[in-house]
Formats: C-alpha cells, structure tokens, sequence
C-alpha cells in the first residue's frame, strides 16, 4: 500500500456534480414554494446571536478484532486462546469499545445583514469529551492467556502465548481513547414560507475530526527462557473537509420557537495512521530491545494515509423558550452520521507471520500489513443550552 492515496481530481468532480444536481432541486422547490414577504421582527436591532450548550451525545464506538483470549483450565497448549474454538473466550475485542455516552460543549453565533433577517451568516463549534476504555489481566486472574492471530505461515488460527500453568506467567492490557470534534460556517438565505414556517437554504463548509488511540502492552515470563515485554500501538485520525448544503426552518408561536435543519455535506477525508512496537527481552542479565511487536512489525509500522470521498447527512431539531428580554432557552436533538472514517480497528491485521516477530528470523509473506478498513460513525445525542440576542 502507498503511504498516500489522493484521489481529489475524482472528489471534486462528484462534489460539483452532486452540488449542481443540489441547487437545481432547491431552485425547483423555491418555484413551487408561496414565496411571502417575511414579517415584521420585533427589536429588529438584534442583529448578533450566541449560543451555548451542553451535549449528551453517544457515538458509535471502535470495533477492534479479537485481541485477548483465555481458555478453560486442561485445555492443551496448542489449543489454549485459538480463536473459533468452542473452548476459547475472548476477554477482549470483537465488540464495540468507547460507545457510550459522553458529555461535550458547542458554541454557536450568527449575524444577521437585515432587519428583516433575510440574509446572514452562522458559525458552529462542538467538542465532546474523549472517551476511553481500560482492560487488563493476568495470569493469576486466568491462568490461561493468549493473544490470538492468524499464522500465515501454518494457515490456521494462533496465538501468542501471556500466560499458561507451568510454562509462562504474564500480564497484558488494552487501552483505547476516542474523540470526536466539528467546526461548520454557513451562509444562509430566506427563500419563502410555508405551512407557517420561515425556509431558508444554506451553503457553507463542514470539518469533522476523529481519533482513536490503542495500544496494547504485556509482560511474559517464560519458564527456563527470560522475560519478554512488548507494546503495540494504533493511531488512527480521519479529517473532513467539505461543502455543506441544506435547509433550515423555524416556526414561532408566542414566546415559543420550533426549529428543524438538515445538510448534507460532501468531501473529502483524510485518514492517516500511526502504526509502532517494540519488544524488550531479558536473558541472563542482557537486555535488548527490538522493532515490533505481535500486530506491529516490520511489515506494518509506520505512518500511512489515505484519501476517500465521504459524506455527512445530518439532522438538528431545538425548541426553544424566551423567558427573558433577548433570552432563550433552548433543548435539541443532533443526528450525524460520517462515512469513510478510519478507526484504530480498522488498522489491525491479524494475520501475522511469526518470522517477522523480534529477533525476527526472516522468510515468508509480509504479514501483517498496512490496512484501511474504514467504517461509519453516527453520533446522535441531546443539548441543552441558552441563547442570546444582541
């Protein structure tokens, strides 16, 4: 694989398709749209608008593969912690990590070039906190440990052995961070109302970021041979740049306001990863320390990046309450969903040629290798927050 996979003559010629094919269908719905003079605003001297809220938002977490196995005591060395057998649980990986809720902040702010509101500009900033997940254990919490991967030198499920009764003592851990920000600009324009409601369209730009952090450190003590300790690491960020397009609308009754928008924003983004190990042995007193680990090795360390289209659909709907002069305040919902975007998950092979494992030998595939295998984030949630007019 290339270290870098730009594709943007393609992106950009679907960005412009995709945006003629947007502005025609707006243009055809603002035809049909009974086009109304827009009312009166009461204290049209407001021309600025801030928000603040906190967010209670989830986000679709990380899917790592298998990474840390155990069996039942009695199971046979060469079966002990080898995937697919029934005797074999995984304690960790094979499921969502960093999917539950977390808090986060965003800012908003406006202005508006009319009294009559008709033509302005909006910004937006949110940030959640990051969210992690902790695993570790050892070989007296199960004396059966393994670290599973695929041998393509055998062609069948492996593992590494952590721990075993009588041969090996160890421990290993599993730690991974997520996090998720956006920034958005958008010009917007009044093109009508109906059922009651002010429409206005929007053009503007979108920037996501993604991040995850995983790394995975173990300490073995091998009967008769040494001790080993080792730490594999993933780094995986996805940035989006893109041209966002949609509609917004609001409805007020009294000191009660309704609001709904929906974009949709298509571009680029830019995945990289960051991928190292190294391995520290102790024999007899010497110490050495090499490249590579179990899932990280000569075949697949370094920094890698990747180029794809992507698009981001997303939904917003507040209601808000004025109970002060130029005072609101407002509780929404959030729906995003980004496509394309690399997680550290993704950039595990476990396919790994044990010749290539410190001191490595020599010989065979260039395994495991450098991978993207990117997937879709939603992240949905709640806000709540306050709005001033000046």
């Amino acid at each position: 694989m290339n270290k870098a996979n730009f594709r943007t003559r393609s992106i950009a010629a679907a960005c412009g398709t995709a945006l003629s094919a947007v502005i025609a269908i707006g243009a055809a719905a603002a035809a049909d749209m009974p086009i109304k003079a827009p009312p009166p605003i009461q204290d049209s001297g407001n021309l600025f608008w801030a928000e603040i809220d906190y967010l209670g938002w989830s986000v679709k977490g990380d899917h790592p593969p298998p990474l840390v196995t155990t069996s039942p005591a009695g199971t046979p060395r060469p079966q002990a912690g080898v995937v697919g057998l029934p005797t074999t649980t995984v304690l960790f990986g094979d499921s969502s990590v960093n999917g539950a809720w977390r808090s986060g902040g965003r800012l908003q702010a406006g202005y508006w070039f009319d009294p009559q509101r008709t033509r302005g500009i909006e910004a937006s900033f949110f940030d959640l906190q990051d969210a992690s997940t902790g695993f570790a254990t050892d070989s007296n919490a199960h004396p059966i440990v393994g670290r599973p991967f695929f041998n393509v030198l055998t062609m069948q499920p492996d593992v590494s052995g952590v721990g075993f009764p009588g041969a090996i003592t160890g421990s290993v851990a599993v730690n991974e961070s997520s996090r998720l920000l956006g920034f958005d600009t958008h010009y917007r324009q009044y093109i009508g109302t109906w059922s009651g409601q002010q429409v206005s369209a929007l053009i503007g730009y979108r920037y996501l970021r993604s991040s995850d952090n995983l790394s995975i450190p173990e300490a073995i003590n091998a009967v008769g041979f040494g001790a080993f300790s080792s730490i594999n690491s993933f780094g995986a960020t996805g940035n989006f740049h893109g041209v966002d397009l949609g509609a917004a609308g609001e409805f007020k009754r009294g000191p009660w306001m309704v609001e709904w928008r929906g974009t949709l924003a298509l571009g680029a983004v830019f995945n990289s990863a960051a991928i190292n190990g190294s391995t520290t042995a102790n024999f007899g007193g010497g110490v050495t320390t090499q490249p590579g680990g179990l899932l990280a090795l000569s075949s697949n360390i370094g920094n890698f990046s990747q180029t794809r289209f992507s698009v981001v659909p997303e939904l917003a709907l507040k209601a808000s309450y004025q109970f002060a002069p130029r005072w609101r305040l407002v509780a929404g919902y959030d729906l995003l969903y980004w496509t394309e975007v690399q997680r550290a998950g993704g950039l595990i092979d476990t396919a790994v040629n044990p010749n290539l494992a410190p001191p490595a030998a020599g010989g065979g595939p260039l395994r495991p290798m450098p991978v993207f295998n990117t997937s879709s984030l939603m992240a949905q949630g709640f806000n709540l927050g306050v709005r001033y007019n000046y």
